[in-house]
């Protein structure tokens, strides 16, 4: 299968919809002409077999990058509700409530080292279980309880690093969380 957007960058599934019949997403992000795409498709369109899939919707990029200098998309990840989407370039996390199309939250991310501060390629939250509750393998998914400690993952492209924070969610300036004190 392939989809029409060369220089995809950032992709996450969206699982169901709250509606009745609300099939689950796949959506992709990339760059197409030098300007940014955020392609929506249907899951079910990849089941078909064949040859090119089209998109069934896009999500609007104006909205998504608005205030960004680049707002090229590096990563992508849907958890617990919210679309979070990292723009490697603007060393921003952005995230959006799937629902309303609202972002709910900006994240500015850490200089990890002079020269490599928009280096930022991955992303990926975790909710790890507090102690003694059992780990059912499903913590890295967008359906992951809301209990436990919430890790940030980041990757740096150069130098090759991977940084897990603990995430404070105290709530602070109306964000669900904020990054630790040492990585600001």
């Amino acid at each position: 299968m392939e989809i029409n957007l060369q220089g995809a960058e950032g992709m996450a599934l969206l699982p169901s919809g709250d509606e009745e019949g609300a099939a689950p997403k796949l959506v992709v992000a990339g760059l197409l002409s030098d300007n940014l795409s955020i392609d929506v498709f249907d899951i079910e369109s990849f089941q078909s077999g064949g040859g090119r899939v089209e998109k069934s919707s896009k999500m609007n990029k104006d909205l998504v990058s608005r205030g960004l200098k680049n707002g090229k998309v590096g990563s992508m990840h849907y958890f617990e509700g919210l679309l979070y989407i990292l723009f490697d370039n603007d060393r921003v996390i952005r995230a959006f409530d799937t629902n309303t199309g609202k972002m709910v939250q900006e994240t500015l991310l850490p200089v990890a080292e002079l020269g490599s501060a928009y280096d930022w390629e991955g992303m990926r939250l975790q909710r790890v279980p507090s102690e003694g509750i059992a780990n059912n393998g499903s913590q890295l998914r967008g359906s992951s309880p809301p209990s436990g400690t919430l890790l940030l993952h980041l990757a740096l492209d150069t130098p090759a690093q991977v940084w897990s924070l603990a995430l404070n969610e105290d709530g602070g300036d109306g964000a669900r969380w904020t990054l630790p004190r040492c990585a600001v």
